[in-house]
C-alpha cells in the first residue's frame, strides 16, 4: 500500500467521495483541511462527485453546507443521493403504485416530492396483543413496492409487513443505503445492510440496491462517467467495507481517510492482498491540499 497520494492527483480524471467521516463529521462539522483540499481539486479542474448515504440529509442540505464554507461550490449534479436514485429508478420504469418505505422522514419526502404515493402504518404502533399485531402486519392497503434504507424507527412488525408485502413476487423490492456498519458518535452503529439482510433472507431475493454498497449503484457509477476509465477514478472513504471494498470491486482506485470509522490499527491487520486494502491512506483529507504533510 502507498500511503501517499498527492503525487497522483494530477493523474486521476474523477474524484468520489463519501462525504460523512472524510469531508465532515457524523454531527455535521466540517473536518479542518477537507475544504481546502476540495478547493484545490476545484482549482484544478478535477471532476468531483459526492456520493452520501446520509439519507437523514437532503441534497439540498447537502448543497448549502458546502455553500457555508465559501470557497467551495457544488452542483446538485454532483450528489449521489440514495432516495434521488431510487426516485430516478422508479421515474425510468414508469412506476405509478403504492409504496411501503421504511427511511427516515427527509427521505420519504423526497418521494413524495416527486409525485409518489407512500401507504401508512396500520395501528398503534405498539404491539400489546395479537390482535394489534395482526392489524399491524396485515392491515393497509397492498403495495407495488417496498423500499428500505436508514430507519431511526425501525421495528419488529415493520419488518413483518414488509416480508408480507413482498411475497407477491410482483412487488419490487429497493434499498438505498446499505452499509452494514454505519459512524457515528466515536465509532461506529449497526447500519441498515442488517435489516435490509434479514428481509432479503425471508423473502429469498436480493432487492435492487441504489445506495451504498450496492451493485446496482456501482453501476450506476460507472455508467455516469463511460469516458473516464475506473483506474483513474480515485473513490475517497472512510470504512474498509463499504468504501474501499466496493470501490476496489469496481475497478476504482482507492483512498482511505482515517478521521471516519477505520483505525490504522484496522488497516494493519489486513494482509497485503486483501480486497478491502487501500491503494492509498492518509490521516485526514486536508492532506490532498498542497503544502500539508502527506
Amino acid at each position: 500500500m502507498v500511503s501517499s497520494v498527492s503525487s497522483q492527483i494530477l493523474w486521476i480524471a474523477l474524484f468520489v467521495f463519501l462525504p460523512q467521516g472524510v469531508v465532515w463529521y457524523p454531527l455535521g462539522d466540517f473536518i479542518p483541511g477537507s475544504a481546502e483540499a476540495l478547493a484545490h481539486l476545484a482549482h484544478l479542474g478535477k471532476q468531483v462527485t459526492f456520493v452520501t448515504n446520509n439519507s437523514i440529509s437532503s441534497v439540498k442540505e447537502h448543497i448549502e453546507k458546502f455553500d457555508k464554507q465559501g470557497q467551495l461550490k457544488v452542483d446538485e449534479h454532483q450528489i449521489v443521493h440514495p432516495a434521488q436514485t431510487i426516485c430516478d429508478h422508479l421515474k425510468s420504469i414508469n412506476f405509478q403504485g403504492l409504496i411501503y418505505c421504511l427511511a427516515t422522514p427527509p427521505f420519504k419526502k423526497v418521494l413524495v416530492d416527486a409525485g409518489f404515493r407512500l401507504t401508512e402504518d396500520s395501528g398503534t404502533g405498539v404491539i400489546t396483543s395479537l390482535k394489534d399485531l395482526h392489524e399491524a402486519i396485515f392491515g393497509g392497503d397492498s403495495v407495488e413496492a417496498v423500499i428500505m434504507d436508514v430507519d431511526f424507527n425501525l421495528s419488529a412488525t415493520k419488518m413483518m409487513r414488509a416480508h408480507v408485502q413482498l411475497q407477491d413476487p410482483k412487488c419490487l423490492f429497493l434499498a438505498g443505503a446499505a452499509d452494514a456498519l454505519i459512524p457515528f458518535g466515536k465509532g461506529e452503529i449497526i447500519g441498515p445492510g442488517a435489516f435490509i439482510d434479514v428481509v432479503t433472507q425471508s423473502v429469498g431475493r436480493r432487492p435492487i440496491t441504489l445506495g451504498k454498497p450496492g451493485e446496482d449503484l456501482r453501476r450506476l457509477l460507472l455508467d455516469r462517467h463511460p469516458e473516464i476509465p475506473p483506474s483513474r477514478v480515485l473513490f475517497v472513504g472512510d470504512s474498509l467495507a463499504s468504501d474501499m471494498g466496493f470501490a476496489r470491486a469496481s475497478g476504482y482506485r482507492t483512498l482511505l481517510v482515517l478521521t471516519g470509522g477505520t483505525k490504522l490499527e484496522d488497516v494493519r491487520q489486513l494482509p497485503a492482498d486483501h480486497p478491502q486494502m487501500p491503494d492509498y491512506m492518509v490521516d485526514y483529507l486536508g492532506q490532498m491540499a498542497p503544502n500539508r504533510k502527506s
